[in-house]
């Protein structure tokens, strides 16, 4: 038996008898805190993003459709207002495609 089939029998029996005092009459399933709490995490940082997403895909683009390559990013000026990616991926893609630099 090489050394780490031992730390890894350590490791498990460990977490058996944790889970042992608990409740010994019911060996208890494993749960992930972990995951649990990187869900929960996760669900605070994104919030409610479906119906925003929904209610982005019906507004009016942000970008003007007569907008130049200079007019948007000749100045390190910000934006007025927050540009979504996909709509400025969009812009810089027509751009490349038309000068001949996206295939």
């Amino acid at each position: 038996m090489d050394n780490s089939a031992v730390q890894s029998q350590g490791s498990i029996s460990s977490t058996s008898v944790t889970n042992q005092a608990a409740d010994p009459g019911n060996p208890a399933e494993f749960v992930n805190h972990g995951l649990i709490l990187w869900n929960q995490t996760r669900q605070r940082w994104i919030g409610n993003k479906k119906s925003e997403n929904q209610a982005q895909q019906l507004r009016e683009p942000k970008l003007s459709w007569n907008a130049t390559y200079e007019s948007l990013l000749g100045s390190n000026k910000p934006f007025p207002q927050p540009i979504p990616l996909a709509e400025m991926v969009d812009f810089l893609v027509d751009i490349w495609e038309q000068e001949g630099l996206y295939d």
